[in-house]
C-alpha cells in the first residue's frame, strides 16, 4: 500500500500576493528534480505570468459534473491518482462542488491517501476558524472554507506582500481585470485591509488567531458582527438574463456588496427549459463581475427569489422587467409580488431588451 503523500498549502494573505506563482514554481522546480509532477487544477484568471509559468506542465483534465442542467469542470482525483504522479499541483483549495455536496480539501484527501504529494494555495479568508473575522475586516463573506485541522496535518509557507505593492498590482490590472476590480482599491484592498489580514495570517500561523482577530476588529471600529451587503439578481436563464446580471453587479460596485445570481427552476410547468449554454455563459459573466452563482428549484418563481433572498441577507433584489408582450405581465407580477414577500428590500426593475 503506498505512503500517504505530504500536503504543503502556500497560504495567501490576500489573493494576488503571488501564491499560485510559488506553487507553479515549485512544481517546475520538482519537475526539473525529476519527480512526475501534473497540473491537477488551476485557475489563471487570464493572469499571463501565470499562464507561462504553467506551459510545459503534465496537465490533468478535469471531470465534467452535470447539475440542474448545467455541465461544470472540476478537479478530477481519480485520474490525478491514475497519472502514476509524484506529485499533483491543485489551485485553490477552498471550493465547493456545484451541488455544494463535496469540497476540493475532501478531493484533496483522496489525493493524499492515494500517496502522491500535493502542493496546494488558499487564502487566510478561507480558513474555517479565522474566515468571520477575515469577513468582518473585508466585508466579503466565504463560501467554501478549509478545515485547519487539515491544513496544519500538512506543511504551511504564508505568502504575503506589502499593502501598497499589492495594490499597485492591483491597479495595474495585474491580478484582475478593470470590470471585476470595480471598487476594489477603496474596498477588500484597501491598505488597512490588507495589513490587519497580513497581521491575522501571522497570528494564525502562531496559533494566537483569536486573541488578534478581536483586536484587529476593535482596531478597525468592527467590534459588532458585520455581515456584508447583498444585491441579488434574478436570472431568468434567456439572453435578457445578462443586463440584469450587470444591474445588479452596478448596484452591487454601488453599495460595496456581494453579488450573488439566482436562477430558479420552476417546476409548475409553465416556464420551458433554458438553454445549458445560456446558463453557462451567465455564470461565467457572474464570476468575471466577482459575484456567486446559485441555481434553485421551487414551484412559484417569486417564492423561490424571496426564499433565496431571505437565506443570503440580500438588501436589494434585481429583476427583468419586460413591457412590452405577454411576458411582461408575467414576470412584472413578480416584482409585485417580491414587494409583498420582501417589504424590507429594495426591489429594482432592470428594462429587458
Amino acid at each position: 500500500m503506498a505512503e500517504t503523500g505530504t500536503l504543503r498549502t502556500y497560504l495567501g494573505t490576500a489573493p494576488g500576493v503571488g501564491k499560485t506563482f510559488r506553487m507553479l514554481a515549485e512544481g517546475r522546480e520538482r519537475a526539473a528534480n525529476g519527480e512526475h509532477v501534473v497540473l491537477g487544477w488551476l485557475e489563471n484568471h487570464g493572469r499571463a505570468q501565470t499562464r507561462r509559468l504553467a506551459e510545459g506542465l503534465e496537465v490533468i483534465e478535469p471531470q465534467m459534473v452535470s447539475y440542474r442542467g448545467s455541465v461544470f469542470p472540476e478537479f478530477d482525483p481519480a485520474a490525478a491518482i491514475a497519472s502514476g504522479a509524484d506529485v499533483v499541483l491543485v489551485d485553490e483549495l477552498a471550493h465547493m462542488s456545484p451541488d455544494r455536496t463535496r469540497e476540493r480539501w475532501e478531493d484533496v484527501c483522496d489525493v493524499l491517501a492515494a500517496g502522491p504529494d500535493v502542493v496546494t494555495t488558499a487564502n487566510i479568508a478561507h480558513v474555517r476558524s479565522v474566515r468571520d473575522y477575515a469577513a468582518q475586516i473585508t466585508g466579503v463573506g466565504t463560501v467554501a472554507s478549509v478545515p485547519d485541522e487539515f491544513l496544519r496535518s500538512g506543511e504551511i509557507e504564508l505568502v504575503d506582500m506589502p499593502a501598497e505593492a499589492l495594490r499597485r498590482r492591483i491597479a495595474s490590472g495585474a491580478v484582475y481585470s478593470a470590470e471585476q476590480v470595480g471598487g476594489a482599491l477603496g474596498d477588500y484592498f484597501r491598505a488597512a485591509n490588507l495589513q490587519a489580514l497580513s497581521e491575522l495570517a501571522t497570528g494564525w500561523m502562531a496559533g494566537d488567531a483569536d486573541t488578534l482577530g478581536e483586536e484587529l476588529l476593535v482596531r478597525l471600529g468592527l467590534t459588532d458582527p458585520v455581515l456584508p451587503a447583498v444585491v441579488l439578481a434574478a436570472d431568468s436563464g434567456s439572453a435578457a438574463g445578462e443586463a440584469v446580471i450587470r444591474g445588479a453587479a452596478a448596484a452591487a460596485r454601488d453599495k460595496d456588496a456581494q453579488l450573488v445570481v439566482v436562477h430558479v427552476r420552476v417546476t409548475d410547468g409553465l416556464t420551458r427549459a433554458r438553454s445549458a449554454d445560456q446558463l453557462n455563459r451567465h455564470r461565467k459573466l457572474t464570476a468575471e463581475l466577482g459575484g456567486s452563482y446559485l441555481q434553485v428549484q421551487g414551484s412559484s418563481l417569486e417564492d423561490a427569489l424571496a426564499k433565496a433572498a431571505r437565506q443570503q441577507e440580500a438588501a436589494i433584489v434585481v429583476v427583468g422587467h419586460h413591457p412590452s408582450h405577454l411576458l411582461g405581465f408575467l414576470l412584472g407580477s413578480v416584482s409585485a409580488r417580491l414587494h409583498r414577500l420582501l417589504p424590507d428590500a429594495d426591489i429594482r426593475e432592470i428594462p429587458a431588451p
